[in-house]
């Protein structure tokens, strides 16, 4: 016969006392649902279900037993189970900040008695941080200021992530007027109310305050401090300001690079001066030497100008490393390029890559040029072997296989490079004393 399903309607008809008679005659795993049917049960009377949920919060500060790394996703789960009978079952928005408060303010006790490596249960008080922000429209700014203020630092854990843009300006300049100044020391405390001002004039759009936060730190700014500022200037949608900032900035090495580029690309942008979008283009290339970059480059010039700048880079890779030169060629769709490259090297090993970058580059060149596939299957392979660890073994043979398949797939009969049965003797013979390569390969 089967079981009868309870509504939750029903369930809510249901008395306290014949709830937990039910849930008595239960069986251990069936335990699991006990507080959410009886949250079910409360959810007619919201009184009675905020004070659930809040005892369900006073039991995770009160806890004090060291949560081990494999019991954390468990724990992560306790807090996800609260955070959704918030945000499902309590419709008072006010109540449901309050309820996101209290939960998000035990997590610097959490964090100091938990093995959190995988950083689940840091993910779910980040939830519960979403939670509030999605709550702080119901509330006046005195209000969302005054729980702004006693949620900014989680103890021993730096600032709390409860700003964002949708903050009222009036709540974040009381917030940095609060704060500021900060008398200049190294202790974490001055630290992390730095970082507050940092975020708050961030989120203001106020580039100004933003420096004079940043001047609390340091006498004079570095080369890293004004691309930073140019930053702000291009989030408070100042291109002018970006580039004046950027002029600051007197080298600019191969780490700044995508930065600095990438910034004065957006200001000529939002300028509507494209000659010099071009020029940046350029010179980032020139600095990077980034194939990616050089394919924006080439798309904003002309047949012959374009021509003579693909000549000139395809020119320069000569002097790449192979693996990188192979790679150049494939995102400029050079195939003749990358066969050439590969026959040339094809008395020493290439070492050009493994996995998914290996299986573009094969899919894409096998059709046109299948000896030179193979070649790049026999170096995986051969870089698989030289390793001399039997674990890798496998991957040898499945990039014989590879080989074999080519070969029968597109029908080579005629080889320009050492036929698949003379190279496979030679790697016998080379590997002979690798019983465990010699047992798979006879096993093909």
């Amino acid at each position: 016969m089967p079981k009868k399903i309870i509504t939750l309607e029903e369930i809510r008809t249901l008395s306290h006392k014949t709830l937990s008679g039910m849930l008595y005659t239960m069986s251990q795993k069936d335990q699991e649902i006990h507080a959410k049917l009886e949250k079910l049960l409360l959810s007619a009377n919201p009184k009675e279900l905020v004070k659930a949920i809040k005892k369900d919060i006073v039991s995770i500060k009160r806890g004090r037993k060291f949560i081990e790394y494999h019991m954390s996703f468990e724990f992560s789960q306790k807090i996800q189970s609260i955070i959704d009978d918030i945000s499902s079952m309590v419709e008072d928005k006010k109540i449901a900040s309050k309820l996101y408060k209290e939960l998000i303010l035990t997590d610097s006790k959490v964090y100091l008695r938990t093995d959190d490596s995988s950083g689940v249960i840091q993910g779910s008080y980040a939830t519960a941080m979403d939670g509030w922000l999605n709550c702080i429209a119901f509330l006046n700014d005195d209000e969302l200021y005054t729980d702004i203020k006693e949620m900014l630092f989680c103890e021993g854990f730096g600032l709390r992530n409860i700003l964002n843009e949708t903050i009222p300006k009036g709540v974040l300049i009381r917030l940095y007027d609060e704060f500021f100044p900060i008398p200049v020391d190294t202790n974490m405390d001055a630290f992390d109310k730095l970082s507050l001002l940092r975020e708050t004039a961030h989120y203001l759009k106020d580039v100004e305050r933003y420096i004079e936060a940043k001047k609390l730190q340091k006498e004079s700014l570095s080369q890293i401090d004004f691309l930073d500022i140019a930053k702000e200037y291009q989030y408070a949608n100042s291109p002018k300001k970006v580039l004046s900032t950027l002029d600051s900035v007197q080298e600019v090495d191969s780490y700044s690079a995508d930065e600095f580029y990438g910034l004065k690309v957006w200001a000529y942008e939002a300028l509507q001066q494209p000659f010099d979008v071009t020029l940046m283009y350029k010179y980032w290339y020139e600095k990077t030497q980034s194939v990616h970059i050089l394919k924006k480059y080439l798309s904003r010039l002309d047949g012959t100008m374009q021509e003579k700048v693909k000549k000139e880079a395809l020119k320069s890779v000569e002097d790449f490393p192979v693996s990188v030169a192979l790679d150049f060629f494939y995102n400029l769709d050079e195939k003749s390029l990358v066969a050439k490259s590969i026959l040339e090297h094809q008395d020493r090993e290439i070492k050009i890559m493994y996995g998914e970058p290996l299986k573009k580059i094969t899919q894409w060149l096998e059709d046109e040029y299948p000896q030179e596939t193979i070649l790049l299957h026999r170096d995986n392979c051969e870089n698989s072997l030289e390793r001399a660890i039997s674990k890798y073994y496998p991957y040898a043979i499945k990039a014989l296989k590879e080989c074999l398949r080519i070969e029968e797939e597109k029908n080579i009969s005629l080889w320009h490079i050492e036929s698949n049965d003379d190279y496979m003797a030679q790697l016998l013979e080379k590997h002979k004393k690798k019983s465990k390569f010699i047992q798979l390969f006879n096993a093909i």
